[in-house]
């Protein structure tokens, strides 16, 4: 694991993994904060369990009338919303960007990549450290 800069608070990525582990319906299955060659991004391959994401579709459809295509896509926005109340657990002046990639069929869970910066590094640099860090999964 690693000691991130964050503005002028160093940021240990474990402690991160930890809260999105304790506080959220995600797993942190990797850290990709290495990959993402800078010294102020914190990166990771996080998960969440299909059931999960069944309990809230259930919430506004029918599971059974959906083709899987459509239950697909609709699993791949929940993870990208759920993920984006990450952000109220990251350090103050943080903000993120989640992107799911993957229905994993043998885990029966959604992956997806989460990359944390600082504000000032803007949102066009979160979107580039995020496809980067998409290259690095599964």
């Amino acid at each position: 694991f690693m000691y991130i800069l964050f503005g002028n608070e160093i940021v240990d990525s474990e402690e991160i993994k930890d809260i999105i582990e304790g506080q959220t319906p995600f797993r942190v299955d990797k850290d990709l904060s290495k990959g993402s060659k800078r010294e102020d991004t914190i990166g990771f391959q996080i998960s969440i369990d299909i059931e999960e994401l069944n309990n809230i579709i259930k919430e506004e459809y029918e599971l059974n009338d959906m083709e899987n295509e459509e239950l697909f896509d609709e699993y791949m926005i929940l993870t990208d919303e759920i993920g984006v109340d990450l952000e109220e657990l990251m350090p103050e002046g943080a903000i993120l960007n989640v992107r799911s990639y993957k229905w994993d069929n043998s885990e029966d869970r959604i992956k997806a990549v989460v990359a944390v910066v600082p504000e000032e590094l803007g949102e066009m640099k979160l979107m580039d450290i995020t496809k980067r860090l998409l290259t690095q999964v599964d």
